[in-house]
């Protein structure tokens, strides 16, 4: 084959390239924590040199450059990050509390509200919580979210550990690991410690 032929041919696949990916392209996932979104694929001519793309591309002024975001699906695990970010706690470990104790019902409905709230807050508690952070509005999904966010900070402050604080919000107080019931290790142990070990809450 000729170097013309070559060049020619060359011209022409990235013309072709040109039309089919100069576009934007979206993708439906799931994240981890169950949330729905879409992934959004970008692909647009760029300006450079011959440093970030082959000199060939660059001659022929076919280079393109790809930019990607996620775009979710609006639930009830969005207001969960915000409040967890607010307070300072991991939002992960707010999420597996959540699995553990309601499994986080239809997270696509924000006014869905479950008996004790997503983070099983106990109605003496909850009002206890309500009176202290002045929230207004009574028993509403969020508020139960924003009481249970604030009472895990809370006994993190108290203990200094977020698995002592974990157990102390599901049985008031922290006791050591000798003194757990079969239920209580059941729960505890769903949590990998580890990965919060060394995690900060603000003050």
């Amino acid at each position: 084959m000729t170097k013309a032929w070559l060049l020619i041919s060359l011209v022409f696949s990235v013309a072709i390239a040109s039309t089919a990916f100069a576009q934007e392209e979206e993708q439906d996932t799931i994240l981890p924590d169950g949330r729905k979104g879409s992934i959004m694929i970008q692909v647009l001519p760029c300006d450079c040199d011959s440093l970030r793309h082959d000199s060939i591309s660059v001659a022929l002024n076919n280079c393109f450059d790809t930019s990607c975001h996620v775009q979710l699906v609006p639930s009830i695990l969005d207001f969960v990050d915000s409040v967890a970010e607010a307070f300072g706690v991991p939002y992960e470990l707010i999420y597996e509390i959540g699995m553990n104790e309601s499994r986080w019902p239809n997270i696509y409905d924000h006014s869905y509200l479950i008996k004790d709230g997503d983070l099983q807050i106990i109605e003496r508690s909850f009002f206890m919580l309500y009176k202290e952070l002045k929230l207004t509005g009574g028993k509403t999904r969020q508020n139960y979210i924003i009481a249970g966010v604030y009472y895990l900070k809370k006994n993190y402050d108290l203990y200094g550990s977020w698995k002592k604080a974990r157990y102390a919000y599901g049985r008031g107080r922290w006791r050591p690991e000798s003194q757990w019931t079969s239920l209580e290790r059941r729960f505890m142990n769903k949590i990998d410690w580890t990965k919060y070990d060394g995690v900060q809450t603000k003050k």
